[in-house]
């Protein structure tokens, strides 16, 4: 009982130490500028047509790390929907040899 306890301890630390270097993190400001930022700030949404910056980022700039993002989920619903719907089947199959 005492070792759940601690490992719950454990987990909340960690969690909310987590939570304060992000917190820390993305608070913080920066006074530099960046050549990049700057560029696809005055120069996004030319280069890509979109009406949004953020849209222009996303889907002009970053397109290939999407598609491998998309790839990627993709591949994980899909394991999913396949071991689920496999035990399904399983449980079905055993149920009509039994009757």
């Amino acid at each position: 009982m005492k070792t759940k306890h601690g490992c719950l301890i454990v987990e909340v630390l960690v969690l909310a130490l987590t939570a304060v270097f992000l917190f820390l993190a993305l608070n913080s400001t920066h006074p530099e500028s960046s050549i990049i930022r700057d560029y696809i700030i005055a120069h996004g949404s030319e280069h890509t047509g979109a009406l949004n910056l953020v849209t222009a980022i996303y889907l002009g700039y970053r397109a290939f790390d999407t598609l491998g993002e998309t790839i990627v989920l993709l591949l994980a619903v899909s394991g999913v929907v396949y071991f689920t719907d496999s035990n399904g089947k399983d449980k079905a199959h055993e149920q009509d040899n039994n009757t």
